[in-house]
């Protein structure tokens, strides 16, 4: 049978884990503990931890991989994989810490696309995505989310913030912008850029008129 040319779809996702020596050996044993619960996710394809010298200790990278994007939210929004996060605070004093990787959405969006799009454009995508959605998170959490102690209120966040961004925002905004980042014409490039760059600052003006939030000033 001939190959397909379709890519096949694979999201990698990345962690950035910054740990003493004496925390080494637990984290590495709540690695082993998060593969094990993975392997029961459907799409999960293992994971990779790099090791390296850091500022101020030791800095891991960790890369966990699934067929799709879809599959990879599901894990990392999973009871599980919450709970092992937990535990792992509570007896290591281990501050789980990711973000929106950047170069995940890159990879996953270009798999959808005829073309390559320019990593300049993912950005913006992901940006465009983010902002709101940690703002409104943060405006909603005041009297929730506020109240619990930082690690506990990152980890519950960052889990919100990738399922909404991941699993609804980028895949959204990569349908409508698909024209802008397959660079079908010089209009779309004009037009696309400028309404992603008017989206984010009228966000930013609307966020600075709200009253009574923690960044506002008497």
């Amino acid at each position: 049978m001939p190959e397909s040319n379709q890519p096949q779809e694979l999201f990698v996702y990345t962690f950035h884990n910054d740990l003493t020596q004496e925390q080494i050996a637990d984290f590495q044993a709540l690695q082993e503990k998060l593969d094990s619960a993975a392997k029961r996710f459907d799409g999960y394809l293992g994971q990779e931890l790099i090791f390296e010298d850091g500022e101020s200790g030791i800095h891991c990278t960790a890369r966990i991989q699934f067929r799709s994007l879809e599959q990879c939210l599901e894990w990392l929004d999973s009871r599980i994989r919450r709970q092992l996060l937990s535990e792992a605070e509570a007896s290591m004093g281990y501050q789980y810490r990711s973000g929106i990787d950047r170069k995940s959405f890159e990879q996953w969006i270009s798999s959808k696309s005829a073309k390559n799009a320019p990593t300049w454009k993912i950005n913006l995508l992901v940006w465009l995505a983010l902002y709101p959605s940690v703002m409104l998170l943060t405006i909603a959490g005041q009297s929730s989310l506020g109240r619990l102690p930082l690690p506990l209120n990152m980890l519950i966040g960052n889990a919100i913030t990738v399922a909404v961004t991941g699993w609804y925002l980028v895949p959204w905004l990569s349908r409508i912008y698909q024209p802008w980042l397959e660079e079908r014409s010089q209009r779309w490039q004009v037009m696309g850029t400028l309404s992603i760059l008017g989206f984010l600052l009228l966000s930013l003006a609307l966020f600075s008129q709200l009253p009574a939030m923690p960044w506002s000033h008497s």
